[in-house]
C-alpha cells in the first residue's frame, strides 16, 4: 500500500510539473500587446516632397532613414512625439530614385521596419536654360547644403571635400571650368572642363592630390540664387549645394 502510494505521489508531480510547463510555455507565446509600426508616405510631386510618417511608436522613439545600399549614410533621424509619430519632409532628387530604409531603435539595436522609394523627380528646365544659368556667375558651396548619400569605398577624402571644404565652381562658355578651394587649405585649378549632354553633365579638374573627375552630375535645383549637384565621385554619391558668389 505504502508503495501504491509513492508511486501516486511520484506521477501527481510529474503532472503538476507538465502542467507547469505548459502553462509557462503558454504565457511566454502570448503577445506581448506591443503594436508593430505603421510607415505611410505621401508624394507632393508639385513641391517635389515626400512626407513620410511613422506611427504605432512609443514615445521618443529614435527612427532613422537610411539608404537602402551599400554604404548608405542616414538621410534623416528624429523622435516619436507624444502620440507615437516620427514625420519627415524628404526632397525628391532629379535623375535619382531614393530607396530608403525605415529603421527602428529598440533595446540599442536597429530594427528595418519597411523600405521605401522615392520617385526621381525630372528636370524641368531645358539644356540650354541650364547652360545659360550655370555659366551666368560663379557658385560658392554651403555646407549645410551638402552631404554624402553613399559614401565611396576608397579611402579618397570625398566627404570632407564635400561636407567641409569651401569651394567655388566657375562655370565658363566653351567648356571652361575654374575650381578654388578657399579653406580649410588654399588650392587653384583654372584647367579644368565641363560638358552637358542630355542635362547630365561631367566636370573634370584636379584637387592637391590628384585629378578630380565628377561623373553623372545631375542638377537637382537651379535659380539664379541657388544651385544644387547631385555628383557621383568615384563609387560614392554626393549632393553640393551652392549660393551665388557675392
Amino acid at each position: 500500500m505504502k508503495k501504491n502510494v509513492c508511486n501516486f505521489l511520484a506521477v501527481l508531480c510529474l503532472l503538476m510539473g507538465t502542467v507547469t510547463m505548459v502553462s509557462c510555455s503558454k504565457d511566454d507565446d502570448a503577445p506581448s500587446g506591443k503594436q508593430e509600426p505603421v510607415v505611410q508616405m505621401n508624394l507632393d510631386e508639385k513641391a517635389k516632397t515626400a512626407t513620410i510618417a511613422v506611427n504605432k511608436l512609443d514615445a521618443n522613439t529614435h527612427v532613422q532613414l537610411v539608404y537602402a545600399t551599400a554604404r548608405g549614410q542616414v538621410l534623416a533621424e528624429g523622435f516619436a512625439d507624444d502620440k507615437g509619430t516620427a514625420l519627415f519632409k524628404v526632397e525628391q532628387l532629379v535623375g535619382y530614385e531614393q530607396i530608403l530604409k525605415v529603421v527602428v531603435q529598440e533595446n540599442e539595436r536597429g530594427k528595418t521596419v519597411k523600405e521605401l522609394k522615392i520617385p526621381a523627380a525630372t528636370q524641368q528646365l531645358t539644356q540650354q536654360q541650364l547652360q545659360s544659368l550655370l555659366t551666368k556667375q560663379a557658385w560658392n558651396s554651403v555646407a549645410k547644403k551638402s552631404r554624402v548619400l553613399i559614401k565611396n569605398s576608397d579611402k579618397t577624402p570625398y566627404d570632407r571635400l564635400v561636407g567641409e571644404a569651401q569651394k567655388t565652381f566657375k562655370f565658363e562658355t566653351g567648356g571652361k571650368f575654374i575650381f578654388t578651394v578657399s579653406s580649410p587649405m588654399k588650392h587653384f585649378d583654372d584647367k579644368g572642363t565641363w560638358t552637358i549632354s542630355n542635362k547630365v553633365l561631367t566636370i573634370s579638374t584636379r584637387i592637391p592630390i590628384g585629378p578630380l573627375e565628377m561623373k553623372n552630375v545631375r542638377v537637382n535645383k537651379l535659380t539664379d540664387s541657388e544651385l544644387s549637384l547631385l555628383v557621383e565621385l568615384s563609387d560614392g554619391l554626393f549632393l553640393i549645394g551652392f549660393e551665388p558668389e557675392k
